[in-house]
């Protein structure tokens, strides 16, 4: 959600000015280097059609949001899984695979899509591809590694703890029975010092 405040904060600071002029109903000139327009040569506008324009990715963010991380994963694999997928719908791909509910494995992979898309792709569609989908997931990666991390940490100390725990009573077991011997041993020594005295 984060992400999307940010994205149409970006669209309104790059695009304020033609907004405006569209309201006053005067026409906006059309601007393939400035504003929220990312391609610019003709090969990037012809490999992202529509991502061309930061409004697009906007409307995909927004339009795919609700939906779960089984919805959205169905529609990564419908869109096909080849190696020399089309620019255009491995971005989709890549915008379906941010969502908070994303597996880890997943997550991984879109950064790794990222890699690939990055070099397809004019300056200013990397920069804001780096800044609203791969760091912030970079970051989410990081963290959810370090917890697996503390998680395993944890466990294996809690299984330490159990053993020595077991080991302890075991321990404490044998002292009683030690003790136990001990006293018998006592009374039987008792018993014959009695027997002396008597005799």
């Amino acid at each position: 959600m984060i992400r999307i405040i940010l994205l149409i904060f970006v669209i309104f600071a790059l695009s304020g000015c033609e907004i405006l002029q569209q309201k006053l109903g005067q026409k906006a000139p059309v601007s393939t280097s400035t504003g929220s327009y990312l391609c610019e040569s003709e090969r990037s506008v012809e490999l992202f059609a529509e991502f061309c324009n930061v409004q697009a990715w906007c409307d995909f963010l927004i339009d795919n949001d609700p939906l779960a991380w089984s919805q959205r994963n169905d529609l990564i694999k419908s869109m096909g899984n080849e190696l020399n997928l089309e620019p255009r719908l491995r971005l989709q791909q890549v915008l379906l695979s941010q969502g908070p509910d994303t597996p880890y494995a997943n997550r991984l992979r879109a950064q790794k899509w990222i890699d690939n898309l990055q070099p397809k792709m004019d300056v200013r569609m990397q920069q804001l591809l780096k800044l609203m989908v791969f760091e912030p997931s970079q970051q989410i990666l990081e963290l959810e590694s370090a917890i697996t991390i503390l998680t395993r940490l944890n466990t294996r100390q809690e299984k330490t703890i159990e053993e020595l725990e077991e080991m302890l009573s075991i321990r404490k077991q044998e002292l009683e029975k030690q003790r136990d011997q001990v006293e018998q041993l006592l009374k039987i020594e008792a018993s014959m010092s009695e027997q002396k005295r008597s005799n």
